[in-house]
């Protein structure tokens, strides 16, 4: 039998103040009150641990549990406690419990697979260990265990299918790869509900409407049935939810199910993602979709999340409204306003032109405003960003002369920036005046823009993330 790693990567850190080579007696630690809170219960569980009192650290532990059965931390330093103790099936539970909340990394998933080979379940080794694999793919060692596990389990013939609740199945992989190559839409998936959560009084929820019209296109498309819903999920088919950051608590997180995918749309630098535990539990927990491939290590990495995948944002007819309007506005610039926007503002209208600023205007209102601008203005709002194609998309689709705040560390694709007039910030009001002093030049723009941007098939990218897309087990 092959040794058990000894921890994983978090609880070793957690327990790496306790020096196994000293001798010191534990210091008495006090016991805790009677309303001890779930953080405190697993402070003072792990401070039992370091001191070596195992027994009570898991009962702490258990307590803390109780208290916050969603605790990834309380599940993994008690599966490491129950490790110490030698109680390897208590171990095991506690450890897929942990990864099932959030302990997604290759360490993780290969303590797991070797709980499974000593308790004699091999195939459920092999699925932990090919989990590992597919998280750190040059591992020899972790080939080498899935290739011993593999051999002495039925793993490799049967395709089982009682994986443990948030292990990506090693089959379902490979089918994923076989239909990104062939475009067959799996069963799952022909049935899709686009759900837009919109809490009372945000108007904001409004600037979903055009990415989930493209989608509800560009899905119908592939023949797939789609239904559209306002803050109620589906127990059938898919659910694709926008907006998840907008869910106001941990119990109507917790109620969305595994057949859900997270579309995010959040830039994660500056959005602040640890102030917002309710989104966090559910970008560890569910299948991602996100388009922004910065975004998605981070993702992976911070949520320790496999299921995350990229969707390219496309062109469907339906997009191409093209109102026309006399253009009597120069510059037409819509979203919140920080101090570097607004000097940009500012800065246009010293040059004598005329600037449009809308916030919190969507529909009918925008699109008028929108036609009515000879150059739309778009703007990151940190310094570092990524290039805003949600926003943009629409613009593009209707020939819209865009000038884009386009910086050296700038994530945008080639043909989304040969479709603009990608410039960096200090350079806008220069290119913003030129542009308006030269229409051939604005109108070469506006046809370029819709030629590029209509090239791009949403519906050829959604069946393409949705063969690259693993759902979370139901457990």
């Amino acid at each position: 039998m092959p040794p058990l790693q000894e921890t994983s990567a978090q609880s070793t850190r957690e327990f790496e103040a306790a020096d196994a080579g000293t001798s010191a007696p534990p210091q008495a630690i006090p016991a805790p009150t009677s309303d001890a809170s779930a953080d405190e219960l697993l402070q003072l569980g792990l401070q039992n641990a370091k001191t070596g009192q195992l027994n009570a650290a898991a009962d702490l532990l258990a307590r803390s549990i109780m208290k916050n059965p969603l605790s990834a931390d309380a599940h993994d330093v008690l599966a490491t406690v129950m490790l110490a103790l030698d109680n390897i099936e208590f171990a095991c539970k506690a450890k897929a419990k942990a990864i099932s909340l959030g302990y997604n990394s290759p360490a993780d998933w290969e303590l797991l697979g070797d709980m499974f080979v000593a308790l004699g379940q091999p195939d459920d080794a092999a699925q932990a260990f090919g989990t590992a694999l597919v998280l750190e793919p040059n591992s020899t060692q972790l080939e080498r265990k899935l290739r011993i596990a593999a051999e002495a389990s039925s793993f490799a013939a049967t395709n089982r299918n009682d994986t443990i609740p948030g292990m990506p199945n090693l089959a379902d992989l490979a089918l994923a790869d076989e239909r990104k190559a062939s475009g067959e839409i799996p069963a799952t998936w022909r049935r899709v509900n686009l759900i837009t959560i919109e809490p009372a009084n945000d108007p904001h929820t409004a600037a979903f409407a055009d990415l989930s019209s493209a989608f509800e296109t560009a899905l119908r498309s592939l023949d797939i049935t789609v239904h559209v819903r306002k803050n109620e999920v589906g127990l059938e088919g898919v659910n694709l939810l926008f907006g998840g950051h907008l869910i106001g608590s941990q119990e109507s997180a917790d109620r969305i199910p595994n057949n859900t995918v997270i579309v995010n749309l959040e830039q994660l630098r500056g959005f602040n993602i640890g102030a917002r535990p309710v989104y966090t539990s559910l970008l560890r927990r569910l299948a991602v979709w996100d388009y922004s491939p910065r975004n998605i290590e981070q993702i992976k990495t911070l949520m320790r999340n496999p299921h995350v995948s990229h969707f390219g944002i496309g062109y469907t007819p339906e997009m191409t409204r093209r109102q026309t309007a006399p253009q009597t506005t120069d510059v037409l610039f819509y979203g919140s306003l920080n101090d570097r926007r607004a000097a940009i503002l500012q800065g246009l209208r010293r040059a004598g032109l005329n600037v449009k600023h809308l916030f919190s205007v969507y529909g009918e209102e925008r699109d008028a405003a929108i036609a009515d601008a000879k150059i739309v203005l778009n703007m990151h709002y940190y310094e570092d960003s990524i290039h805003e194609i949600v926003r943009t998309s629409y613009l593009l689709a209707n020939g819209k002369a865009v000038v884009s705040e386009c910086g050296p560390d700038t994530e945008i694709e080639d043909d989304i920036r040969d479709a603009l007039v990608a410039v960096p910030y200090k350079d806008i009001v220069e290119n913003c005046v030129a542009l308006i002093g030269d229409e051939p030049r604005r109108q070469a723009m506006e046809k370029k823009a819709f030629e590029i941007f209509s090239k791009r098939d949403q519906a050829a990218m959604l069946r393409n993330a949705i063969a690259a897309t693993t759902l979370p087990a139901i457990g």
